[in-house]
């Protein structure tokens, strides 16, 4: 694969590092990055658009990244950025540009905009819109804590920066900002402060990444980045005469945000993406990415791909994402779940350098549903699977699963142990067929005996639509309580109407899950895991005292997962589990429900690719920076 090259132009004095990939006789797209970003910022970007046949530049601002610090930082300007990105662009005879602008880079590319109408083909910004003068005045009636001020105080930054190392400061920065509240310190707080020592990193973006903005800043020092955007901010720059009621850019225009983005919550941002940015920018479209933080082209690079596998005389839905030639991670779901369940997960995972490939079983989501629901057992669910990777040319896999799927991915993983890196399973461990008939003496109304019953849970579903159905399941499950109804209840009836949806599953969520359910129904799933529970399926001659996995494993388990409250749990994962998975490791999150990867996905995100990651056959892709 074609690699990013390293260049230098000389503008005004300075040496500019000029990040660039693709041929000089295709399209050219400029990216201007943010702060605290670098050229850096674009590395799947760049790659991405010259695959698609553009020609992708990438400089880094004067007193950025690679390029020279200004002899007097504090004098640089957003006039002075704007003059290196035309220097730059007639050095490389380069006529017509498409921009491409993050943060603050926004600003770069409206005002390069304004003075070269005649060069921009199309404009898309992330994280900040078009911001009009007044508007740019507007953040200065923010209180007084409020970072942009914070920073347009001159030494007051340096102060609070200097306290820390460069790496420090950058994921300090990196952690506020991924957050969606507005950045916003106390009287007598600063603003580095509001970072726990001990807070992650964002699971997107990695040691290794910020390891490169850290030699970078350590080179360069913040004064400049200090300077522009915070200090020039109300800077004014337009060509002579411009009339301030005219558009700024006619030409195509593409806004993307991140309904979880900080900025998206300033004071009146989303009435002015509503109806008063069409005034500066008539020909904009705007695109909301839900769960998109302010760094959203680092957290979402990819988007995940929607294949069908035939298995069977089945089309089998496969959700996908990363490359190909890279270490394969199969994700298994549980129940109420669907491969959807995985969204966090997969993205972290292929932007850690991995293949993520996530299933739908056989009549779940959005796969088809089997002639005879009523016959799906876990061995079909097995023979899906290793059907599916000999589809995808796949020898060798690390297998991550939830609920049901834990069991799916065990057996999985006896049958063909040559295929297993490794395994990660949440909410249930690996359980002996002994300990599943041990279930079946819990009480009448326990959840799993109601299910097994025919025809119970098919009426007790039949009075709700399947939304509802998800919902109170969801609901149910969320909770730490075994779910357990009396002898004239049924086990919808333990949700109350008025309950409400844990705060982090959304109705949008609830939505994708009901349309699935509603094509597929609830058949399959109460066929498989309930009514198959206690099927016995191993290989011929399996000694049942041998180990069933040799490979890494690791188990996650939500201190408040209901699972973990079952009759003799706790005891079996502090002592039994390991005769079966002697290689096994358990980790405890305090306040973690049974669907933890949905409600603490960074966490989770980060334990997953601790273990992928230390269990190797991860390649992260040189991009030739140092």
């Amino acid at each position: 694969m074609e690699q990013i090259k390293h260049n230098y132009i000389q503008v005004d004095r300075l040496k500019l590092h000029v990040a660039e990939i693709g041929s000089e006789s295709s399209p050219a797209v400029l990216f201007f990055h943010g702060f605290p970003e670098i050229s850096y910022t674009w590395r799947h970007q760049m790659i991405a658009v010259a695959n698609a046949g553009f020609r992708a530049i990438a400089p880094d601002y004067r007193g950025y990244g690679l390029s020279d610090v200004p002899a007097e930082p504090e004098k640089t300007s957003f006039a002075d950025l704007v003059a290196d990105t035309a220097a730059i662009l007639d050095s490389l005879a380069i006529s017509k540009v498409f921009v491409i602008a993050k943060d603050f880079g926004a600003m770069v590319g409206y005002i390069f905009s304004l003075f070269f109408p005649e060069k921009l083909a199309g404009i898309i910004t992330l994280g900040i819109p078009y911001m009009p003068p007044e508007a740019l005045q507007q953040l200065q009636t923010l209180p007084e804590g409020f970072y942009m001020r914070r920073w347009q105080e001159p030494g007051r930054a340096e102060a609070d920066f200097g306290r820390f190392d460069a790496k420090t400061v950058v994921r300090k920065i990196y952690i506020l900002f991924s957050r969606s509240e507005v950045p916003m310190a106390s009287e007598n707080q600063e603003i580095m402060d509001l970072v726990e020592p001990s807070a992650l990193l964002p699971s997107w973006f990695t040691e290794e990444d910020l390891e490169t903005y850290a030699a970078s800043y350590q080179k360069s020092g913040f004064l400049t980045a200090l300077q522009v955007p915070y200090r020039s901010l109300l800077e004014r720059v337009e060509p002579p005469n411009h009339d301030p009621n005219a558009p700024i850019v006619k030409a195509p225009a593409l806004f993307i945000t991140g309904e979880k983005d900080f900025f998206f919550s300033f004071p009146g941002m989303e009435e002015y993406l509503q109806s008063g940015i069409q005034k500066y920018v008539p020909n904009l479209k705007i695109i909301y990415l839900p769960e998109g933080s302010h760094f959203v082209h680092e957290q979402f690079p990819e988007t995940i791909k929607h294949n069908y596998i035939q298995v069977d005389r089945l089309k089998l839905h496969v959700a996908e994402i990363g490359s190909e030639s890279s270490p394969a991670v199969l994700f298994f779901h549980g129940f109420p779940e669907i491969s959807y369940t995985w969204r966090h997960q997969m993205i972290a995972v292929a932007n850690a350098g991995f293949r993520a490939i996530a299933p739908d079983y056989r009549g779940y989501g959005l796969s088809d549903v089997p002639a005879e629901p009523e016959k799906t057992s876990f061995a079909d669910l097995v023979a899906d699977t290793a059907a599916i990777l000999d589809s995808l040319a796949i020898s060798k896999v690390f297998v991550i699963a939830k609920d049901f799927g834990a069991m799916v991915g065990y057996i999985f993983s006896l049958f063909f142990p040559e295929k297993l890196a490794g395994i990660i399973t949440l909410g249930i461990p690996y359980m002996p067929p002994e300990a599943l008939q041990q279930l079946q003496t819990l009480p009448e109304g326990f959840y799993m005996r109601r299910w097994q019953e025919p025809g119970r849970a098919e009426a007790d579903f039949g009075r709700f639509d399947a939304k509802t159905v998800v919902r109170k399941i969801y609901i149910l499950f969320s909770r730490s309580e075994v779910p357990m109804a009396s002898e004239n209840q049924e086990i919808m009836d333990l949700v109350e109407p008025s309950a409400l949806l844990p705060s982090w599953f959304t109705e949008e969520d609830l939505e994708t899950y009901a349309a699935s359910y509603q094509k597929s129904g609830f058949l399959t799933a109460l066929q498989v895991p309930y009514r198959s529970l206690l099927e016995r399926v191993e290989p011929p001659n399996h000694d049942p005292n041998a180990p069933i996995v040799k490979a890494p494993a690791l188990f996650i388990t939500g201190e408040k997962d209901f699972f973990f409250s079952f009759p003799g749990m706790e005891e079996y994962l502090q002592s039994g589990i390991q005769k079966y998975v002697p290689n096994l490791k358990i980790i405890y999150l305090p306040e973690g429900s049974h669907f933890v990867h949905e409600q603490f996905p960074e966490t989770v995100n980060q334990l997953l690719l601790n273990f992928l990651k230390s269990n190797k056959f991860s390649s992260k892709a040189y991009l030739g920076y140092t």
